[in-house]
């Protein structure tokens, strides 16, 4: 089904364009939420609320063409207004589409997860809009709800913890 398909089909409320969109989307939309989460529950819960915000919506697309970004962004903002709903519970990880490349880096996924739960909140958020998102300073403060000063303390603090962490890693590493 192409993409015009199934946002005519969704926009008559049609179960199997539904179905369809979700099945063709739903692996980079929970990309998205896994980055955003501490575990696959809270992302899963992100992505549900992901997907009734896009049926909602829907009718609002005017050119098809730009679905996977117009939802990449609809799954974004979700993520950014859970975090605000539960801004000192919310925690980070990088998403499925890095686990691709994992052979390729220093550390294994688990590590780098485990390094990212180090961050607070904020560092977090910031290191995720900003590195992940590709967000400038002054968009990130915006999306966060602080200055671009705050941004760039947090990726600072964010950056020299995930570096300390992953260096005692790699330490356990070598003594074993």
């Amino acid at each position: 089904m192409t993409y015009e398909e199934m946002v005519d089909g969704c926009r008559r409320r049609n179960a199997k364009a539904q179905r369809a969109l979700y099945d063709e989307l739903a692996p980079m939309a929970a990309g998205v939420c896994r980055r955003y989460s501490t575990d696959r529950d809270e992302a899963h819960d992100m992505l549900q609320d992901g997907f009734v915000k896009i049926y909602e919506r829907i009718g609002s697309l005017r050119d098809p063409q730009k679905l996977r970004s117009w939802v990449y962004n609809i799954m974004v903002n979700t993520c950014i207004q859970h975090y605000r709903r539960a801004r000192y519970t919310v925690l980070m990880e990088m998403d499925s589409d890095i686990a691709e490349r994992e052979a390729d880096l220093p550390y294994s996924m688990e590590d780098i997860v485990r390094a990212l739960d180090t961050l607070t909140p904020m560092q977090r958020m910031a290191f995720n809009l900003c590195y992940a998102e590709e967000y400038s300073y002054e968009e990130a403060a915006k999306q966060m709800g602080c200055s671009k000063g705050a941004v760039k303390v947090c990726l600072c603090r964010a950056r020299r913890l995930l570096r300390e962490f992953l260096e005692q890693e790699s330490e356990k590493v070598k003594d074993n």
